[in-house]
C-alpha cells in the first residue's frame, strides 16, 4: 500500500521493517512523501490512511 505523509507520520511509517519510498518509475527516482508499506504491516495502513487524508485535505 502506499500512502502520502508528512512529519511525524511519514517518519513513523518509514520505519516500519520493509517501507521504501515509492517509485513507481523503477528508474531510482523517488517521490520523496510517498511511502510504500508492505502488506506485513496492513494493521496500520488505516491508521497511515488517516494520516494521508488530514496531510492532503490540510
Amino acid at each position: 500500500m502506499v500512502f502520502i505523509l508528512s512529519g511525524d507520520a511519514h517518519i513513523k511509517a518509514m520505519s516500519c521493517e520493509g517501507a521504501k519510498l515509492f517509485d513507481p518509475s523503477g528508474k531510482k527516482r523517488p517521490m520523496k512523501e510517498w511511502v510504500q508499506l508492505p502488506f506485513v504491516h496492513c494493521k496500520k495502513w488505516a491508521g497511515f490512511a488517516k494520516a494521508a487524508l488530514e496531510y492532503v485535505g490540510a
